[in-house]
């Protein structure tokens, strides 16, 4: 059974209390009686002296020996006040009763009379105590001569019941103080238990993770000192969970990162395979077919146009595959530097107006003349990619739009066109590797769908937006946001 700490104090301090109390009861009630026993010894041997001394100068008056001394005792020696304090009797050496003198007329009460007497004619003193009265025998002497036994009845009625009064006082005070000495202490050690155990829930709640039920016992002392460094250990514990669950969620979302990349990767390396059997299967049938063939001057012509049209194909296609493989392993720093926008989107659009003549498209552009902090070979690309999809998806005589305007630290460029568009369905993954709007066209215009995931990697690197808004048959519009 398990004993609680309230219990084992309050049993303790009562059981100190009652070992006190005892003490002190015992010493002080032994102390009163030894004064008792003393007091009442020198006046037994005071009385005796006042006897001796009596029948010494009566003695020393008259003619020695028993005769006189016999006279002496039946004489008128308790007509002497000071001689009539204690009861008292006086015997020849043989043990005959000369005189006596007793309050209450009652003699010869002792027992032990007879030895006694015995013992003090051989010159010993003896006392014995019986029902609150002393009976005392010493010999009386003259001359270094025992001529007579003095027999003294003392009573001690009046000490024995002081002392039982004091003895019963004690025992009152004793019991009184030791109730409220244990009433005392069970309200102080109901404060120090109480602050005990609100430590120990404390110390529980730190066990269950329940840290905000955490108290402070506000003490100056040892325990104030521990209650201050179990909160101490509660916040520090709390402090390192928190940490360590912000590291088990940190590390879970890397994992689970990892494996998308994983299956991103694997996706990535089939889609790439595909990719490639396409332009070398091509490439291989006209070699072959230019082989069989070698008279044939209209097919070597028109193999080695095919055969180069796709050796283009396939070094676009793995370019774009580096870079966009590169951005998603490494992590480059991105080379900011102030740029004119106006500059660096006049000069893009300039390179690009003979494929946008080439397939009779209208191009229109209004461009502030901005200065910024950017990458500005990521934003070539960028811009690249966006003009270069606006060629390839436009519409027959179709219309390219690109602006750039800031407003308060906020930077769009807009590139749009009046092409095929893309259903609403699809506006959620084109940003994926591979993924293409429409195969068929895309295989005419030599895409890969590689080049809006290539956008959008090289955006974010800048802490950039991109945003797309299509209409089937209207036309798309991306627009990119940059914070300065």
């Amino acid at each position: 059974m398990k004993i609680g700490i309230k219990v084992k104090l309050i049993t303790f301090t009562a059981s100190l209390l009652l070992v006190v109390i005892l003490f002190l009861s015992v010493f002080v009630l032994n102390g009163i009686k030894s004064y008792q026993d003393k007091e009442n010894e020198a006046t037994l041997f005071k009385q005796k002296d006042m006897f001796e001394q009596y029948f010494s100068e009566r003695s020393s008056l008259g003619d020695n020996g028993t005769n006189n001394t016999a006279q002496l005792a039946r004489g008128s020696i308790f007509n002497k006040p000071w001689l009539r304090n204690i009861p008292a009797s006086v015997y020849d050496i043989k043990g005959n009763l000369l005189s006596g003198f007793k309050v209450d007329g009652m003699v010869n009460e002792n027992k032990e009379k007879a030895v006694m007497i015995e013992s003090a004619s051989q010159g010993r003193v003896s006392s014995t105590k019986n029902n609150n009265i002393i009976y005392f025998y010493s010999p009386i002497k003259y001359k270094n001569s025992i001529v007579a036994i003095l027999e003294l009845e003392y009573s001690v009625k009046e000490s024995s019941l002081f002392y039982e009064n004091i003895k019963n006082m004690f025992y009152a005070a004793g019991f009184s103080a030791l109730i409220v000495g244990v009433i005392l202490g069970i309200l102080y050690l109901f404060s120090l238990t109480r602050d005990i155990y609100i430590m120990k829930e404390s110390v529980e709640n730190i066990q269950k993770y329940d840290f905000g039920k955490i108290h402070l016992v506000n003490r100056n002392d040892e325990l104030g000192e521990l209650s201050k460094g179990i909160v101490f250990m509660s916040n520090t514990i709390e402090k390192n969970t928190k940490e360590l669950k912000i590291e088990r969620d940190s590390m879970s979302i890397a994992l689970d990162k990892l494996q998308k990349m994983d299956k991103k990767q694997k996706e990535f390396i089939g889609n790439v395979t595909h990719e490639f059997k396409t332009p070398i299967t091509i490439i291989k049938a006209y070699a072959e077919l230019i082989g069989m063939y070698e008279n044939d001057l209209s097919l070597i012509n028109d193999g080695t146009l095919n055969i180069s049209k796709e050796c283009d194909h396939l070094a676009t296609m793995v370019d774009k595959v580096l870079n966009l493989s590169a951005l998603e392993k490494y992590d480059f720093e991105i080379s900011k530097k102030e740029v004119n926008l106006k500059r660096i989107l006049d000069d893009i659009c300039t390179r690009m107006m003979g494929r946008i003549k080439k397939n009779n498209l209208t191009f229109k552009s209004n461009i502030e003349n901005i200065v910024a902090s950017i990458d500005e070979e990521s934003l070539r690309q960028i811009i690249i990619n966006l003009i270069d999809n606006a060629i390839k998806y436009n519409s027959p005589n179709g219309t390219i739009d690109v602006e750039c305007h800031k407003f308060n630290n906020k930077i769009s460029i807009i590139v749009a066109d009046t092409g095929i568009g893309i259903c609403k369905e699809s506006l959620h993954i084109i940003f994926e590797p591979f993924y293409r709007v429409e195969s068929h066209r895309s295989r005419e215009t030599g895409g890969a769908g590689l080049g809006l995931s290539l956008v959008k990697k090289l955006v974010e690197k800048q802490q950039g937006t991109i945003n797309v808004e299509s209409k089937i048959n209207e036309g798309t519009i991306f627009t990119i946001e940059f914070f300065v």
